[in-house]
């Protein structure tokens, strides 16, 4: 099927288009992107695809959409949201090309639609999911770090400058998990606290790396671990349980991030009464931010669409975290979730 047939199936509503993706492999073949993220208009430099199921089978299958150097026309996006599709796919060979094409339609915002944040965020975050995803999977950490430092200080730039995107934040978030997906969305989350709570925009873009890179170390723990649905065996939760020493570890070598951002990574499972991991270390000891690392982490991964488990709404999400107590006391800083609740609340 060419991309014409596949569109005319599309707009008839005659082909079952799959809008989940909960792929966390480094060597899938094809990588979603949301049409929101993309310039009407304006030609592609890449090919779009379409995620699709065959109504008697299971089999699923990429279909052509758009072709390199076609334009996307914006009579299409209305019908396409219309109809449920909210994103497309691209091969994976082409991250660079999209990466680059994200970039291009971030300059054209600068030049001419400086008064949308929103649309502005929903770029800049695709763009950070990306350039994360090449981040993890890359041998050589420094240039990619340094990239991904200057895409989270235009993000903290534009929250700081229109504080009403605060309240967006929420609806800015990826609901469908994947390692990278999920450290984007407690980046976003970690900024936006901190900047409600009134810290500085150095302070707010050290914290925002910390929860960007704070799950590096998964990168590297084997595959099948990770996705692994049944009870797991004292060992293999060790190994789960050290990827913040590994992810520290990995960031170290490279040189390019501070001292306190890597102390947050290494920190980001301590709790509040002391029994986290790695160190098991007192609120008194840790770093007055991994409270706030920890909590944005813990709300995502609660919160997020994640396979064989149905995610909680922030209220439900809210309660059990309240809820949950160590060896001593509350896991999570009860200041630190009174003024989450209260960011929650905005109205």
């Amino acid at each position: 099927m060419d991309v014409h047939d596949t569109r005319q199936q599309i707009f008839a509503n005659k082909l079952k288009v799959l809008r989940r993706n909960f792929s966390t492999t480094g060597t899938t073949s094809f990588l979603p992107i949301y049409l929101q993220t993309l310039m009407q208009g304006e030609k592609l430099s890449f090919n779009l695809y379409v995620k699709v199921s065959a109504a008697e089978q299971q089999e699923v299958t990429f279909l052509p959409f758009l072709e390199g150097e076609e334009v996307l026309d914006p009579s299409w996006v209305e019908l396409l949201e219309r109809l449920g599709i909210d994103r497309f796919y691209f091969q994976r060979q082409d991250l660079d090309r999209v990466i680059a094409y994200l970039n291009n339609h971030l300059l054209l915002f600068d030049l001419q639609q400086p008064n949308l944040p929103r649309e502005k965020i929903l770029v800049l975050v695709e763009h950070l999911n990306f350039s994360l995803y090449r981040a993890f999977n890359s041998h050589h950490l420094g240039r990619h770090i340094q990239l991904a430092q200057g895409q989270v200080e235009r993000l903290v730039q534009v929250l700081q400058r229109h504080v009403t995107s605060l309240k967006m934040v929420w609806e800015l978030l990826y609901r469908n998990y994947s390692l990278y997906n999920h450290s984007v969305n407690v980046c976003l989350l970690g900024t936006a606290l901190m900047l409600f709570m009134h810290k500085s925009r150095f302070e707010s873009l050290n914290l925002g790396l910390a929860c960007l890179f704070h799950d590096l170390g998964m990168s590297r723990i084997p595959e099948d671990l990770l996705n692994r649905r049944d009870v797991l065996s004292a060992a293999e939760l060790e190994t789960i349980k050290s990827h913040p020493q590994v992810g520290f570890e990995m960031l170290r070598e490279c040189d390019a991030l501070a001292p306190e951002i890597l102390q947050l990574v290494l920190e980001h499972h301590e709790t509040a009464d002391g029994s986290g991991y790695p160190q098991g270390l007192p609120l008194s000891r840790q770093h007055p931010w991994t409270r706030i690392i920890r909590l944005v982490d813990a709300y995502d991964g609660l919160t997020g669409h994640r396979p064989g488990r149905q995610p909680l709404s922030p209220f439900a999400a809210l309660k059990s975290l309240q809820s949950q107590t160590g060896l001593t006391g509350p896991t999570f800083d009860p200041r630190t979730l009174r003024n989450f609740i209260r960011f929650l609340a905005l109205p």
